[in-house]
């Protein structure tokens, strides 16, 4: 191995360690109490050394969330590929909602924090990047085979500015809202979902209500209790009531 390709490769490992650092950290501290110094401080590197791979702790955090949604997008994808009918790719896009929750709360917790209003994505979105210069990048046909791969918690993520993570992940996102406005679409055609629904706005709301629906108040789990009502059962009984609003009674 050439000594330049030796010190790509350990350079990339050394990003991939700060990323699960900070992801670690993130996780069990919260990401506002975290600091560039406490992640330093568990790699045992000063804090120079992090800001030769990322430019702060904003950056940081989208690396992670991207992570986050090439999961999600996956797990979507692989459930929703093999359903038919409107209401079966609804089901199967609820179903690996619902497992890509349990199965990684945090990064779905994250995923929600970052379009939660804390950041300016507005200003990231429009200062940080031109979506020209991501897809001539040389980073970018090792991101597409990140898809296309077999993903899991410790993939590698490529090195891109915090506006271009942010630029993937609302692709990725954008991507899992299509597919639930065109399952709408579908079930118009069908005649199982009603011709007077409007897509966009159901889509809207079923976006609200995933993101919701695993962050509920105290006051609210409590209610569930008191009623005997599991999260799993509650999940069910929300998506019936959801198909309930959107169906055609006369099908």
């Amino acid at each position: 191995m050439a000594i330049s390709d030796r010190k790509k490769r350990e350079k990339n490992q050394r990003r991939q360690s700060i990323i699960a650092a900070a992801e670690k950290l993130f996780f069990t501290k919260g990401y506002e109490t975290v600091s560039l110094n406490d992640i330093a401080k568990e790699l045992h590197l000063g804090r120079s050394t992090l800001y030769l791979y990322f430019e702060n702790k904003e950056e940081l955090l989208f690396a992670i969330v991207l992570r986050g949604a090439l999961i999600l997008h996956k797990m979507v994808h692989d459930e929703v590929k093999n359903a038919g009918t409107a209401f079966e790719k609804l089901d199967s896009f609820r179903k690996a909602y619902y497992d890509f929750a349990q199965e990684y709360p945090d990064y779905l917790k994250y995923y929600n924090y970052l379009f939660s209003g804390r950041f300016d994505l507005d200003s990231i979105n429009q200062t940080e990047y031109k979506i020209e210069s991501i897809a001539q990048s040389k980073y970018y046909e090792e991101y597409k085979k990140l898809l296309e791969g077999n993903l899991g918690p410790n993939f590698p993520i490529p090195k891109f500015s915090a506006g271009e993570y942010l630029d993937k992940i609302v692709i990725l996102r954008s991507e899992l809202l299509n597919i639930l406005c065109n399952a709408l679409e579908q079930g118009k055609s069908e005649g199982t979902v009603r011709s007077d629904v409007n897509s966009a706005e159901a889509t809207v709301l079923l976006t609200l209500i995933a993101n919701s629906i695993d962050n509920l108040p105290p006051d609210l789990k409590l209610l569930l209790e008191k009623q005997q009502i599991g999260h799993e059962q509650f999940l069910m009984d929300v998506g019936q009531f959801i198909g309930y609003m959107v169906s055609n009674r006369k099908k």
